[in-house]
């Protein structure tokens, strides 16, 4: 398909699935990272949900379309071909909207897999060949003619196949197709009440055809409720082989097409793409797996192996029972080293099960020794456990079978026993040590959010705990991107992502690395080409949105295998979680700097209004109400207590007759300038009021003794001063009679009293005021 040896820069393929906990798209991206990792290629796996999605549980699947922002992310960024599972990502479109959702990759090479839209090449499955062998076993073998049928969406090529296949077969065979005996399913496992009103209304049923694993799911919950038993009531087939296939009870017969070998293929055809500009539109074959609900009883596995004696043709039987154990990725280096070594096993089986060689105990150590040497880590994860002892079963039947003797039989099973003992205990090893690293890695995916929250808000540290977290996972390379601020993303409107996103802290290897601010900043169309990505190396990226209902966050990338795949969702929900309390801690922040900002705004306007309260507005000076606050504070001070002081009425000499001749505007003018003279006269230190129109009043706190003549002589020069330099122009003269008090300071003195004794002395003053009308000088 390719040239290995022509030189030529690594090619960086996207895979769009819907979701990585649906075991058929988890297959297919299986197999797409085996066939990247083969061809050395960069792969980009965008787990984006369905396209207008429709669910069942539709209270906690509300912003589920928040996944979908991942397409936008492939489209945005440059790859050199796009694989599009678009039988899943679009299972609730029809074909002319599946066409419109894939134009928005327009510029970019597109492969898509399970369905067939005009303009794109395409991978698909054989859904006719094992689907048809079923309905015929169930009807031939079984002698089912009363059979149903669960298809998927009507918006489904591979559903709408299926049940061509399904009609076809009955005609096939003279049985009437029958609209009633067909229901429509989701292709989930929530589709549970769709099968019962299937049954309920055809209660003859003796078979149902179920267009995949997952709505048989539904189908043995409905027959449950009911108390139908599948495989005895009512036979069952499935399609696709799940996993699940076998951990249901009765074992699901089911059609192998396997999505794992749609994904490597798809790779492949993929890199073919890019080097030669060629591909093969290729169908992924299908074959039926006998199990127990279609009414076959024993082990269904050995009934599945049919490759003759392996005494016929040692080396075909070998072949065929290699390429029957190890049937996935066929193209795989891995799996063709695999294969020659159960080869080298069962040719050694074959050498020592002969008369002459049965007692030979170096020959029988070899076989151990080979087995014990393939029995790896790596081999438990290429293999089918249940396939793996069937197969030896079926060989151990085949090679008692040359003898008679019932002491060469015990001989020969015993070494058969051994060789169950040695896989069995590796198996045990195996699923003991994945156990105990599940336990370990699910310990620290649930300490993420607690870590985060150790740091402030604005602390950039608390993203290294989590990528610190991920190394721990078995995650090679980490990147965790955030918008600044989170984005508000409803599911009514189009995704529109900033031109920057922020790479908060990110590992390639074993340092994790938390970026100063400034170097942050990525281009959102350069995410997948951005320089902290791995480049001497190829990588798989997973890439997962993360958000809190209508709040985006961010994204994450990571480099994790495959069996790790089921704590992502684990890491993302714990990092969601911290992201929203962080989000809300910054909020905090904001409103509590807010708070202190009004706080300290209101104090201000506060004593501003205080002032205001206390304060003559046309002079600046004390008003009533100031002057006594601020002299009772100053009396109330021990520092004053006992200190010589003195208490000063003054008052504005003539302001009725100012107001009457000249006007009040110069009225104010005089107002004024009073308030000036005695500001300057005795300081700012001091203590200046005035109580009434042309009343003012003064406490001063003295150093010296008091001399109230020298204290009259200075206010007088004052004013003389002032009148020359700012009331020349004027036709009066600025005066003011002053009344002076001496008294000592002490916590008890009545502030009345002392205006009152000051307010005596002034009357006695103002005896003898003259005029102030520059009129009468002249």
């Amino acid at each position: 398909m390719m040239n290995d040896t022509a030189k030529r820069r690594r090619i960086k393929i996207g895979l769009l699935v819907s979701h990585l906990e649906d075991d058929f798209d988890d297959a297919v991206a299986e197999g797409a990272m085996i066939g990247a990792e083969q061809c050395d290629a960069d792969l980009v796996i965008f787990p984006g949900r369905y396209i207008d999605g429709i669910y069942a549980d539709k209270l906690r699947t509300v912003y589920e379309y928040q996944y979908n922002t991942l397409f936008d992310m492939a489209a945005a960024n440059k790859f050199d071909v796009l694989l599009v599972l678009i039988g899943t990502i679009g299972t609730y479109l029809d074909n002319e909207h599946k066409a419109q959702f894939l134009k928005k990759f327009a510029g970019t090479p597109v492969i898509t897999i399970t369905a067939h839209i005009d303009g794109y090449p395409c991978i698909m499955l054989d859904n006719r060949t094992g689907m048809k062998e079923a309905i015929e076993h169930l009807i031939k073998v079984h002698g089912c003619k009363k059979i149903g049928m669960v298809s998927g969406p009507k918006t489904s090529d591979d559903a709408l196949e299926r049940l061509d296949v399904y009609k076809e077969t009955l005609e096939e065979n003279g049985i009437i197709y029958d609209e009633k005996r067909v229901a429509y399913g989701n292709f989930s496992k929530f589709c549970v009440d769709e099968v019962g009103k299937l049954i309920d209304d055809n209660p003859e049923l003796e078979a149902i055809v179920f267009a995949n694993d997952q709505m048989a799911i539904a189908g043995y919950k409905a027959m449950e409720e009911r108390g139908i038993r599948p495989g005895k009531d009512i036979l069952v087939t499935g399609f696709d082989d799940d996993p699940v296939a076998e951990e249901l009870n009765p074992h699901l017969t089911t059609v192998k097409a396997d999505p794992s070998e749609l994904g490597y293929h798809a790779v492949q055809e993929a890199v073919n793409y890019v080097i030669n500009k060629a591909i093969n539109n290729d169908k992924i074959s299908s074959e039926m797996v006998r199990r127990n609900s279609c009414g076959c009883q024993g082990n269904s596995k050995i009934k599945t192996i049919s490759f003759g004696r392996i005494s016929d043709d040692p080396e075909a039987f070998a072949r065929r029972m290699s390429q029957f154990l190890f049937n996935k990725y066929s193209a795989s280096e891995t799996t063709a080293k695999m294969r020659e070594n159960y080869v080298k096993i069962i040719y050694a089986l074959d050498d020592y099960a002969r008369e002459e060689n049965l007692d030979n105990e170096i020959k029988k150590d070899k076989v151990l020794e080979m087995v014990s040497t393939l029995a790896s880590e790596e081999f438990f994860r290429f293999v089918n456990v249940d396939e793996l002892y069937a197969s030896v079963e079926y060989i151990q039947q085949k090679l008692i079978s040359r003898f008679d003797n019932v002491e060469k039989h015990l001989k020969l099973n015993q070494t058969f026993i051994q060789i169950y003992k040695i896989l069995a205990e590796r198996n045990a090893n195996y699923c003991k040590e994945k156990l105990e690293d599940n336990e370990f890695l699910a310990w620290q995916a649930n300490s993420i959010t607690r870590d985060m929250l150790v740091f402030e808000a604005y602390d950039d540290r608390a993203y290294e705990t989590v990528v610190d977290k991920l190394m721990r996972l078995h995650m090679e390379s980490s990147f965790l991107f955030s918008f600044e601020p989170a984005i508000i993303h409803f599911g009514t409107d189009k995704w529109q992502p900033p031109e920057y996103m922020y790479l908060k802290a990110y590992h390639n290897g074993s340092d994790s690395i938390q970026l100063p601010h400034e170097e942050q900043a990525v281009k959102y169309t350069e995410l997948l080409s951005n320089k902290y990505l791995p480049t001497d190396r190829r990588y798989t990226l997973v890439v997962s949105p993360l958000f809190s209902n209508e709040e985006h966050y961010g994204i994450l990338m990571c480099e994790i295998k495959h069996e790790y795949f089921n704590y992502l969702q684990s890491v993302t929900v714990q990092l969601c979680a911290a992201l929203k309390i962080i989000t809300l801690m910054k909020q905090q922040a904001v409103t509590q700097k807010q708070l202190k900002k009004s706080l300290i705004e209101i104090k201000e306007n506060n004593e501003l209004l205080r002032d205001l309260s206390r304060q003559d507005a046309l002079t600046g000076c004390y008003n009533r109400r100031g002057f006594f606050e601020e002299l009772r504070k100053r009396l109330s001070n021990d520092k004053n207590e006992g200190e010589k002081a003195i208490m000063v009425f003054a008052d504005l000499d003539c302001l009725k007759t100012i107001n009457d001749k000249f006007g009040h505007e110069e009225g104010d003018f005089a107002i004024l300038s009073a308030a000036k003279i005695l500001k300057h006269s005795f300081g700012n230190s001091e203590i200046v009021g005035r109580i009434g129109g042309d009343e003012f009043v003064v406490c001063a706190f003295l150093d010296n003794a008091i001399d109230i003549p020298s204290m009259r002589n200075h206010i007088e020069a004052v004013t003389r001063e002032y009148n020359i330099k700012y009331a020349a122009d004027k036709p009066y003269i600025i005066h003011t009679s002053v009344g002076v008090y001496p008294f000592v300071c002490s916590a008890t003195l009545e502030i009345g009293e002392l205006l009152s004794h000051a307010d005596i002395l002034l009357y006695e003053e103002k005896k003898h005021k003259r005029s102030i009308l520059k009129s009468d000088y002249e």
